[in-house]
């Protein structure tokens, strides 16, 4: 798995914390190891992908803030509304020629589990239809010490281990996976 799909998957997976309005406020997961299942809807064949991660309190924050930033750069909209005790969310973003509108719901109480459900469509240039994804996260907490070798901010999947901190954005600079 290259760097840029490692990015991208660290984006997915931290969308808990991943940014946040005035109005709305995001739950913070609890500080510790987390396992996460992600499921891309209708893909044949398509395996869960299982991740394990690392959190802590300024992950969580330096997360939140990043989000901000990146919704307010490339997304013309970005609304959070608190639905009960779910959490609506609805995008248009645009980066770069590519284009992405989603609906996300997440749930739980992000102490012990989470679940995101996305469904969104993507045009990427030379596409004259958006091509629909569907995608379900269910995320439960391992424990308040993080296993493995992960330190805050690791993501751990298919062999390959990136540190959102290293991104480009978070004041880390380039991503560059490693070896567990």
């Amino acid at each position: 798995m290259h760097a840029a799909p490692l990015a991208v998957l660290a984006a997915l997976i931290a969308t808990p914390a991943f940014a946040q309005t005035p109005s709305v406020e995001l739950p913070s997961r609890r500080a510790g190891q987390w396992e996460i299942k992600t499921l891309m809807e209708g893909r044949e064949g398509g395996p869960e992908m299982v991740a394990q991660t690392c959190t802590d309190a300024a992950t969580e924050r330096q997360m939140m803030q990043l989000g901000m930033g990146m919704a307010g750069q490339v997304c013309q909209r970005y609304d959070i509304r608190r639905v009960g005790q779910e959490y609506h969310i609805e995008t248009d973003c645009q980066m770069g020629p590519m284009r992405s509108v989603s609906r996300s719901v997440m749930s739980g109480d992000f102490q012990s589990s989470y679940s995101v459900r996305i469904e969104g469509a993507m045009t990427m240039p030379g596409q004259s239809q958006p091509q629909a994804t569907n995608m379900v996260q269910n995320a439960r907490w391992v424990g308040a010490a993080c296993t493995g070798g992960l330190v805050p901010g690791d993501i751990q999947t298919m062999g390959q281990k990136v540190n959102i901190r290293n991104m480009p954005g978070f004041g880390g600079g380039t991503s560059q996976p490693r070896r567990p």
